[in-house]
This record gives structure tokens, C-alpha cells and sequence, in this order.
């Protein structure tokens, strides 16, 4: 991941009538950084039935940024949106911009995502994470996030031990440790991710279950990058990208105990077999794949 020195974000915004905000939505979230956003102008009567429907890309990803434009010229031609427009954005604007456009989330059957500037009355049962995204991925507005999220509901025993591979902004770390974790080791290998981490392990209280470091399983992208090597994991978070989780496979092994659980997401539909592969080769055989618009979260166990 790039540096904070280097991040940089693109924002690719299309203005249209609202019968074509579907349309716009499945596309930029299939794609974007945090799925899409939409904002509506209800007092502006010069854009009377008309919004603006957004989204963000590292600057750097520009193959994923042509594929975008160029599926958003062939959608002009038969739905009432505008040309693309691509902002270039300051990392500050990046991290304001999500604000206006990132509400509580309820997520599963119990768990609600509040960011740091909203007033949130919580209701009996209900797990609250208390979270500032910053510059750091995780808001639980992506597919990928709330299929990991569900699936801590479902799978976290109390007492487990739990690591967190790609942690972002620490939200699928506390969430475990909201829900009875004993311990939760995060790993991040971008050195921001890993402060917005702690700031947000900080703040919902579990800095004494839950540990972030820069670091990965496996053979790190360089050589700054600490590997993580301590195993007897019982359940295992990855959330990052099939790419990355397939050449990641006999590490997830070496990092569970026999018997352990592992949440594999981040998986674009069309690969989802490849990594369940993979991940069988390694020892990992599959037990269940749940799946959220192109997104899918595979988990299974170590034999």
C-alpha cells in the first residue's frame, strides 16, 4: 500500500435522474473503495429529481479507473447520466468527503457501525462500534466488510483467539473483541492503517484484547514488512483481495490451529473459486460461501 506521503484518491462523481441510481450504485460498488454514495438535492429546485452518485479509487488503481469511465460512457448512452467527472483528491478531502455520506450502519443481526460524529441511542443487544475511518479502509459500508462482520456474529466463541489479516481501520478486530474475543492480533502492512487502528481499538475500549502491528502472513510485498509467524489462531480475518489471499493460503494454515476457522472475503465473484481452491490445497477445505452482490466470503476450517 502506498505511503501517506504517496496515498492519493480519485473521485469518480456522475450527476443522474434517480430511476438510473441503481444502476450507478451496483456499478461504482462493485468497484470503489467503500461501495458508492449518493447525494441528493432536495432543496435545490434546479435540480429538481436529480442526483449525484459517487465514488472513490486509490489514485494509483488506473486500470480499474478506465474500466469505470468506460462503462459509465456506455450507460450514458441509454440512461439520463452525465459524462464522468474524476476529481483528484488531497488525502484531508478523501477523509471529509466520506463524513457527509457515512451514517450508523446496522449490520447482521446485532451490530451497528457509528462513526465518531454522529449521536447514536443504542438498543438492547446491540453491539456498537464506535469507529473513525480516516484514511484507513473499513467502514462496513462494502459488501466485504459486512459479509466478515456477519459472519463474527455467527462463528466468535467467547475466549477465542483471533487475527485480523488486513485490518484497515480495525473494525472486524473489535467487533471480535466486542463479542468475546480473549485475544485479537491485527495486522496492517500500510503504517496508516495501523495508527487509524489503534485510535479506533482506543476508542471502543478493548485495548487490552485487541493488538495492532504493521506486519502479514507469508512473504510480505517488501522486505520493511514484518511476517507474522505465531500460529493456534481460532478463527482467522482476511479481508483484502482473492489475489493476495490465494498466494496467502499455506500461511492462513500455518497461522490456525487444527480445527480453526477461517473468514476469507474481499473475493470478487468471478474468482471465488480459485481462492476456494487454493485454500483447499492448503489444507483449508471450504464449508460455506456466503455472498453479497459480486461479493463472496468463504469459510471454512484446517484440518
Amino acid at each position: 500500500m502506498p505511503s501517506r506521503q504517496e496515498k492519493r484518491w480519485t473521485e469518480i462523481s456522475v450527476e443522474a435522474d434517480r430511476d438510473s441510481v441503481d444502476d450507478l450504485v451496483n456499478l461504482l460498488g462493485r468497484h470503489c473503495v467503500g461501495g458508492a454514495v449518493v447525494e441528493d438535492y432536495p432543496d435545490d429546485r434546479a435540480r429538481s429529481g436529480r442526483v449525484t452518485v459517487k465514488g472513490y479509487l486509490l489514485t494509483q488503481d488506473e486500470q480499474t479507473r478506465r474500466k469505470l469511465e468506460v462503462a459509465l460512457l456506455l450507460l450514458s448512452r441509454v440512461s439520463p447520466i452525465s459524462e464522468p467527472r474524476v476529481t483528484l483528491l488531497e488525502p484531508e478531502d478523501w477523509a471529509e468527503s466520506w463524513k457527509a455520506f457515512f451514517p450508523p450502519q446496522h449490520i447482521g443481526e446485532r451490530t451497528v457501525i457509528v462513526p465518531t460524529w454522529h449521536e447514536y441511542a443504542p438498543q438492547p443487544q446491540e453491539v456498537i462500534i464506535r469507529l473513525d475511518p480516516g484514511m484507513a479502509f473499513g467502514t462496513g459500508l462494502h459488501a466485504s466488510t459486512r459479509l466478515c462482520l456477519a459472519a463474527i456474529e455467527r462463528l466468535l466463541r467467547p475466549g477465542m483467539s483471533v487475527l485480523d489479516v488486513g485490518t484497515g481501520s480495525g473494525i472486524l478486530a473489535i467487533a471480535a473483541a466486542l463479542q468475546g474475543a480473549g485475544r485479537v492480533q491485527a495486522l496492517d502492512i500500510d503504517p496508516v492503517a495501523v495508527e487509524v487502528a489503534r485510535e479506533n481499538v482506543t476508542l471502543n475500549e478493548v485495548s487490552t484484547i485487541v493488538r495492532v502491528e504493521r506486519g502479514t502472513l507469508g512473504a510480505g510485498p517488501s522486505a520493511e514488512v514484518p511476517r507474522h509467524t505465531a500460529g493456534g489462531y481460532d478463527l482467522l480475518l482476511v479481508n483484502i483481495l482473492a489475489e493476495v489471499i490465494i498466494t496467502m493460503a499455506p500461511a492462513i494454515a500455518g497461522a490456525l490451529r487444527a480445527g480453526g476457522i477461517y473468514v476469507g472475503s474481499g473475493i470478487i465473484s468471478e474468482r471465488a473459486d480459485d481462492v476456494a481452491r487454493a485454500l483447499a490445497d492448503a489444507g483449508l477445505p471450504l464449508d460455506e460461501r456466503r455472498q453479497e452482490d459480486d461479493w463472496v466470503a468463504l469459510i471454512g476450517h484446517k484440518v
